[in-house]
Order: C-alpha cells, then structure tokens, then sequence
C-alpha cells in the first residue's frame, strides 16, 4: 500500500550526455585552437574518443552560427603565414605571446637528452 501513495519516477528517454555543455564547448575550442585529436581529448575529459566526436559535431555549427568558424582550407603554421592570411582578408588579429614555462619532473636517475650528459659528473666544469 505504501507503494502506491508516492509518486512514480519515470526515466528521461534519450541519450545521456557525458560531457556538460561547457566541457563539450572547451575540447571543441581545444580542438579547433590546438589541433588537438579526439583521442587525446577524450583522455584528458576520461570519455570514449566517440563522445568528443560527437561533442564537437554539436557544438562545431553552434559556434559557426555565431560568427566563429575555422576554414578549413587554411592552415596557417608560422606567424608570417598569420599576419599575411590577416591582411589579405583584412581583418583583425588578437595574438597572446605569454611564455608559459614546463618543467620536466624530477626522475631520480640519470637519463639522456640529445647527446647531452644529464648529470652532475657527466658534465665538465666551465671555465
């Protein structure tokens, strides 16, 4: 009888969503900005791979409705090929130029770089 006087909860049909719209509206920007492929980015959000190609499918023709698109014959890989892309179209370029610093961890073992000596008595004394 208890049962019966609460009200029943029905599931929502429909696929479910693993990413939120801002998760999904970040690795669409990531990979649109970066190049980023869908492998790395489904690690990095720990979704399938076929989720952020869904996700970016979605959010892609949002993003191109509002003005923000990315021709897709364009590839520009130096910032000379930037600024002469800029002017050609004449538009206008936002550029960041913050140096971001990566510091490698600490092993705890000697390894090698690139034909550089790593540790401390490898390396001869300057003069």
């Amino acid at each position: 009888m208890r049962l019966r006087s609460r009200p029943r909860k029905r599931a929502v049909a429909g696929a479910k969503h693993q990413l939120v719209f801002i998760d999904r509206l970040l690795a669409t920007l990531v990979h649109l900005r970066h190049a980023t492929t869908h492998d790395v980015l489904a690690c990095w959000f720990g979704v399938d791979r076929s989720t952020i190609t869904r996700a970016i499918g979605e959010v892609r023709p949002l993003l191109a409705e509002r003005g923000c698109s990315v021709a897709l014959d364009v590839r520009l890989r130096t910032l000379a090929e930037v600024i002469d892309h800029l002017g050609a179209s004449g538009q206008t370029g936002i550029i960041d130029g913050t140096e971001i610093r990566v510091r490698r961890p600490a092993t705890g073992r000697r390894t090698h770089v690139r034909g550089r000596a790593t540790g401390p008595s490898d390396t001869p004394p300057r003069r």
